[in-house]
């Protein structure tokens, strides 16, 4: 029984990393890595954004719909694009009154853009144009971020555990940084939250030496 225990759980565990490996990322290059830090390169990109209103939870699940059903054959020419990861994450940065206490919760809510990459194949010229006008269509520049990797589910507490984490690494480090944090989920929920791929980023202002 042990032994159909553990065949099924790696049939089950590789087919995952088929999927995973399947579904095209970033190109980005690594140009330095300290254990689960890494100073990363990315070069210019086609993304398709919305923004969306609500906290990180709530923005996460509409733009996600929004996107999904664009790259599902919601576009002028019903064409199907096919998906990629990470769906990216991040809040607009906006002035608010200072209140205390400071919660988790609060911290999380406001004005969200939820990205996702387009395939390499696709530029401006060739790519199906949303129906929805809430979708932005971006050309990304190339850029640096410095990136922490992590595991588990996508709740407040771990994001605010790994971002303090990788905010002390950058005060530690004396790394200049724009913006605020990105997140960025690579996994669909089916996955375990121990296998999950999920990172923060910050941009920084300049390739490290």
């Amino acid at each position: 029984m042990y032994k159909i225990i553990i065949f099924i759980t790696s049939f089950f565990l590789l087919n995952i990393s088929q999927i995973a490996m399947a579904i095209e990322t970033p190109d980005y290059t690594v140009q330095m890595v300290d254990n689960n830090y890494e100073v990363r390169n990315y070069p210019s990109m086609l993304i398709a954004e919305v923004t969306v209103n609500g906290n990180r939870d709530e923005t996460g699940t509409l733009g996600f719909r929004k996107l999904a059903a664009y790259i599902f054959g919601d576009n002028i020419s019903s064409k199907r694009i096919s998906m990629t990861s990470p769906v990216g994450q991040k809040k607009i940065s906006e002035k608010i009154a200072m209140t205390a206490p400071v919660l988790q919760k609060q911290e999380m809510e406001g004005k969200w853009v939820v990205n996702f990459m387009m395939p390499n194949k696709y530029n401006r010229q060739n790519l199906p144009i949303p129906t929805d006008k809430d979708i932005r269509i971006i050309e990304t520049e190339p850029y640096s971020t410095v990136s922490i990797r992590f595991s588990g589910r996508a709740t407040i507490r771990n994001l605010k555990k790994h971002q303090t984490k990788l905010d002390n690494y950058v005060l530690s480090k004396k790394i200049n940084t724009n913006g605020e944090p990105e997140y960025a989920f690579y996994d669909a929920p089916f996955i375990p939250p121990m296998l999950r791929r999920n990172e923060i980023h910050y941009r920084i202002s300049e390739s490290l030496n």
